[in-house]
């Protein structure tokens, strides 16, 4: 059997890239509110943010580095997670769970080379390595795992150019939804 009829875009398969994205987002600001809160802190969060509640600052600066280090640090967990598992199961339905994570976190970079420092970046930066550095190791390590997957796994570079737009476009209405609607 090859590719072409093992990988197929479908329905289901749509709705894995809908639900990981969702959920990827949820555990990654999930870790950041759980270190905040295991610090002592009030925190709340949404899809795409998690912070002190009612504007509040942490008390140490390496507090805050903790909490920006608990979203990043989970989604590699996620990633390897599900690298493993694709790799011994064979089964490309959770393809999407380790996609995500490196399109996530590629497009936090961008977004700190861009605009402004994400999580890796804030990290980085404190450590005084340069505020790329973080985002680039982790960036280029995600996308490593994800190019060892696909090559193992013959999955074609349409099957990838696929869930790449579909988890791009789940990524762009998240965050947008986020931002005006929540």
């Amino acid at each position: 059997m090859n590719n072409q009829t093992k990988y197929k875009i479908n329905l289901k398969y749509t709705a894995i890239c809908n639900i990981a994205v969702l959920l990827t987002f949820f555990f990654h600001e999930g870790a950041h509110f759980i270190m905040g809160e295991i610090l002592g802190y009030d925190m709340w969060m949404n899809l795409n943010s998690a912070n002190i509640a009612n504007g509040g600052n942490y008390s140490n600066e390496w507090e805050n580095q903790l909490v920006s280090a608990a979203g990043p640090l989970f989604t590699i967990a996620q990633a390897i997670l599900f690298f493993i598992i694709i790799n011994k199961s064979t089964k490309l339905n959770w393809y999407p769970f380790l996609f995500v994570t490196a399109l996530m976190r590629s497009f936090a970079a961008v977004i700190s080379a861009t605009i402004m420092a994400n999580d890796e970046a804030r990290v980085s930066e404190w450590l005084g390595i340069g505020k790329m550095t973080l985002p680039i190791i982790v960036s280029v390590f995600l996308i490593g795992l994800l190019i060892k997957t696909s090559r193992k796994q013959k999955i074609s570079w349409k099957f990838n150019l696929i869930t790449f737009l579909l988890i791009s476009i789940n990524i762009i209405a998240l965050v947008y939804i986020n931002q005006y609607y929540l």
